[in-house]
């Protein structure tokens, strides 16, 4: 401007002083300013990082301490566990058992500690394993089962159609479930929980969707925001009267997390809790988690009095689930409510299996304990519930749940048992599971039979001890994680081997399916109870694989008797049946391997064979016709191990070569070979019922086999007393009074 020759006058000069004294004024300030924030952020870095430091140094802190006192809880459970055995003083014994619960729950709140940890510095890793549901949820119910106040009913309702077995991090699995089922035990006073488990499919496998409804005090919408939060508890008088640390939300929703699922919680003051959570799962085996043998010859009962749980939604509860076991199972169920029309009931009906309630049979004891000379009836009670002595009934132990209702159903009862107590004095046991309630129901149940109990923990310790000592029978569980019980009894099999020893080994399962019996035997197991444990089939094994000389009577008094008689064997046909079955193709001394030796059994898978080939032939014609492969692949597995099974490897390797075809969509050469292998199928099933001296099934039976004193039966109206499930959905006009409790989706 003073090149150009511009006048600079005062006014000029002024604005000119301003501009540079407002432009310092801001500089200077700006810069004050600036360091200023610096400073403040310096400090808060430095406080971050020593609160970070902090809260790391407690992590590593709470985690050691955990770890470090582990140690002695476990022996304080362990010790008062021995002594609790030995004791014989009544006030003793009460005491003893009440310092073991409280070391497992100062244990169960030492895992969760360890559990929060590890989500809070977010070194979570997952170990994903195949497993089985029925054999989680028997351990968990197990576990719970203790806790679970008299006055409050559980009921867990699982959809069969799930998956048999699947993969994902099993801890973390049984985690979610144990937290949310006490989560929703502890906060409820009245009515109780339902546990509701289905899955739906995507394309990379299942979502296994679990929600857990309670009846319990509920929580307000200022407690909802806050329920993930650590260390958070509603500090109302409403909830202060549960315990806890107040981590179990908190622990669900890390695990869910990290797993890839979802969770949403749901809550009313006064009206209860729903928790759902959604985890992505992989199928390893698609076909249903639980099945029953012959459901077209099953008519169940059910006396159970529903108006006497006062809570509406419990009786829904139960609704619920007695609907979906019919509708899942694919059988018949009447539901009565009094003595008189279960009178009725058999008047019109000829039952199979009987359920009854606590309440129900100490109502009428005498009518049911007759009812029971004809059929199988299975009081559903409380742990403290003792049947009369000389009762034929049987006790489930609650909760009601379907997979312990399937093992029921599959359980072959024809065989009598000895009314005499069965005493073993001279047995030493060994059980095997990886679940520590297991181990100690079946300790106590073997040592009623006088036996010497010794347990391991996990299939490497058991090989171990096997090392160092000789059982006389083992009891091993199917599902163990690390080395499952089929690898932990070859194992052992192979050590006894060197030795030239040999000891029957029992697998212990939960697994809910028909075929699990045969499946395990074939492996290479001398025989199969399923859990939880019952006394009729374990002494069934006992008798059969144990020698007579390790047995002695008993009588009332526990004072032994003389030795069992030798057991006597059935033999439907002489000698030469295995020549007999040779003509058809069948090895018969190659098939008893997989038997165990055991002649009735393998018969009895003969006649099954023979039996069930023209419904999965129908099936799998259906399936052809549809260009269903994959269902038909199923189908052609199960034949193919069941010849294998009976002996008649060359069929066995013709429905391989199906199954392979039928996996490589190669529908050219499944369609050219099926029709060769049912006509040699059937011709072989026709040498069998010819050797065994059975009759052809009629062909003109109606699909799904149901026979007509399972459904002619129907209620003589409204005021009939008797309700019918019907696994159609024939029946629906007569259950529209159950209707679902809102919420309720399959």
């Amino acid at each position: 401007m003073w090149q150009a020759g511009e006048t600079f006058d005062s006014l000029m000069i002024s604005r000119a002083v301003l501009h540079i004294a407002v432009i310092t004024a801001v500089s200077v300030i700006s810069r004050l300013t600036i360091d200023k924030w610096l400073k403040v952020m310096n400090a808060s870095s430095e406080e971050i990082e020593k609160l970070t430091d902090a809260t790391d140094r407690l992590n590593d802190f709470l985690a050691n301490v955990s770890h470090e006192t582990r140690t002695p809880i476990n022996a304080i459970i362990g010790l008062s566990g021995i002594c609790i055995d030995e004791e014989d003083d009544p006030e003793k014994m009460a005491n003893l058992i009440s310092v073991r619960d409280a070391g497992r729950r100062v244990a169960d709140q030492i895992g969760d500690i360890l559990d929060f940890t590890e989500i809070d510095r977010k070194n979570l890793t997952n170990n994903y394993e195949d497993y089985m549901l029925s054999s989680v949820l028997n351990d968990l119910v197990e576990e719970i089962r203790p806790f679970k106040p008299k006055e409050l009913e559980l009921v867990i309702d699982v959809d069969p159609a799930i998956p048999s077995v699947m993969n994902t991090d099993i801890g973390k699995l049984r985690k979610i479930l144990r937290h949310l089922i006490m989560n929703g035990l502890k906060y409820t006073r009245e009515g109780g929980v339902y546990v509701r488990l289905t899955t739906i499919p995507e394309t990379y496998g299942v979502n296994l969707a679990i929600r857990v409804t309670d009846t319990g005090i509920g929580m307000t919408a200022e407690e909802l925001e806050r329920v993930f939060e650590r260390y958070y508890q509603a500090d109302s008088g409403r909830t202060r009267q549960s315990g806890g640390l107040g981590l179990g939300l908190t622990i669900v929703s890390g695990f869910t997390a990290a797993l890839g699922g979802f969770l949403t919680v749901s809550s009313e003051p006064d009206k209860g809790t729903s928790v759902c959570v959604s985890l992505p799962q992989k199928v390893i085996e698609p076909s249903s988690c639980m099945s029953l043998a012959h459901p077209e010859k099953l008519c169940l009962g059910a006396f159970l009095h529903l108006d006497k749980y006062p809570d509406p939604n419990v009786r829904e509860y139960y609704n619920i689930m007695i609907h979906h076991i019919v509708k899942g199972f694919g059988v018949q169920m009447h539901r009565v409510d009094n003595a008189a029309n279960l009178k009725k009931l058999l008047s019109s009906v000829t039952l199979t299996h009987l359920f009854v309630s606590e309440e129900e049979y100490g109502a009428a004891a005498d009518v049911i304990e007759e009812i029971a000379e004809k059929v199988i009836v299975v009081v559903v009670a409380n742990n403290d519930f003792k049947l009369p002595a000389g009762s034929r009934a049987r006790i489930m132990e609650k909760p009601f749940y379907c997979f312990p209702v399937a093992a029921v159903l599959n359980t072959d009862y024809s065989t009598p048992v000895s009314d005499e107590t069965l005493f073993c004095p001279n047995v030493h046991a060994l059980t095997v599971d990886d679940e520590p309630m297991n181990l100690i129901v079946a300790k106590n149940i073997l040592r009623r039979y006088g036996m010497t109990v010794s347990t391991a923990n996990s299939g490497m310790e058991a090989v171990e001890m096997c090392r160092e000592q000789k059982y006389d029978i083992i009891f091993m569980d199917h599902m163990m994680p690390v080395m499952d019980g089929i690898e932990t009894m070859k194992r052992i099999r192979a050590n006894y081997a060197k030795e030239r020893l040999d000891v029957p080994i029992v697998a212990l399962t939960a697994n809910a399916v028909s075929t699990a019996k045969e499946t395990l035997i074939s492996v290479g197991f001398d025989g199969f109870v399923s859990k939880p444990i019952e006394l009729v089939e374990l002494e069934r094994v006992l008798r059969k694989l144990l020698p007579k000389s390790a047995f002695a009577e008993s009588d009332a008094s526990g004072q032994q008797t003389a030795a069992l008689p030798a057991k006597q064997e059935k033999t439907p046909v002489e000698i030469p049946l295995s020549e007999q079955l040779h003509t058809y193709g069948l090895d018969m001394q190659n098939a008893l391997k997989y038997c165990a030796d055991d002649e009735e059994f393998y018969l009895t898978l003969l006649l099954q064979f023979a039996e069930e080939l023209p419904e999965k032939e129908r099936n799998m014609q259906a399936f052809l016709s549809e260009n269903d492969l994959y269902n038909y692949e199923i189908i052609i597995h199960a034949m193919k191990n069941t010849l294998k099974l009976i002996g008649s490897d060359a069929l066995s390797e013709r429905a391989k070569a199906l199954e392979f075809a039928a996996k490589d969509n190669d529908s050219e050469t499944v369609m050219s070979q099926h029709a060769p292998l049912m006509a040699d199928c059937r011709s072989l099933a026709d040498g069998i019922r010819s050797v065994c001296h059975t009759a052809t099934p009629d062909a003109a039976a109606p699909e799904g086999g149901e026979t007509s004193d399972v459904m002619e039966f129907l209620p003589e109206g409204e005021d009939s007393g008797v309700t019918e499930f019907l696994p159609d959905g024939t029946g629906e006009d007569i259950i529209t009074e159950y209707e679902p409790f809102a919420g309720e989706e399959d």
